[in-house]
């Protein structure tokens, strides 16, 4: 998956590359970051806006209209049982999300690991029914410490490698 990646953004400027794999559901800024650090050589203030803006602002559409679109689904019959199922359990836990439910998100973005991040934040804010700009904050907080953690992972590694091979 790395290299197909990699071979679809070969030809592209760095910060145009950084921003797409940033921008990716499956990458975000754990992608974007390192692209930038160790295909590009970009440095971290060069790659950090482009990453840290991608990533914040691909996902205002999933705030916007996941519920919308999971609505229309059950209203026109798209896999209606499922849907249905998945938003009335997760919707019961609204009381125990409006009290804890900032912190958590934001924890949710901020840890760089797989099925974590600004995609699936954007996505448990919006079947929450969060408010948008709490939501919004939330994630953008969760970005940027993320960001701050996949640069210094990123920075010991390269560090660590020069240190070795030196």
């Amino acid at each position: 998956m790395r290299e197909a990646v990699l071979d679809a953004l070969t030809g592209l400027p760095g910060p145009v590359a950084v921003a797409i794999a940033s921008a990716l559901p499956i990458s975000e800024v754990r992608g974007g970051i390192p692209l930038g650090i160790f295909e590009y050589q970009m440095s971290l203030l060069q790659i950090l806006p482009v990453a840290i803006t991608a990533n914040v602002l691909i996902i205002v559409p999933v705030l916007l209209w996941f519920n919308p679109i999971a609505d229309w689904m059950i209203e026109k019959g798209v896999l209606t049982g499922i849907v249905r199922r998945l938003l009335a359990r997760a919707r019961s836990k609204k009381p125990l999300v409006d009290r804890h439910g900032i912190y958590a998100l934001t924890l949710l973005v901020a840890v760089p690991l797989p099925i974590t991040g600004a995609w699936t934040g954007a996505m448990v804010a919006s079947v929450f029914e969060m408010d948008l700009w709490r939501a919004l904050l939330c994630i953008t907080l969760g970005v940027i410490i993320a960001s701050a953690i996949v640069s210094a992972l990123c920075l010991g590694g390269q560090w660590t490698y020069h240190a070795a091979t030196g």
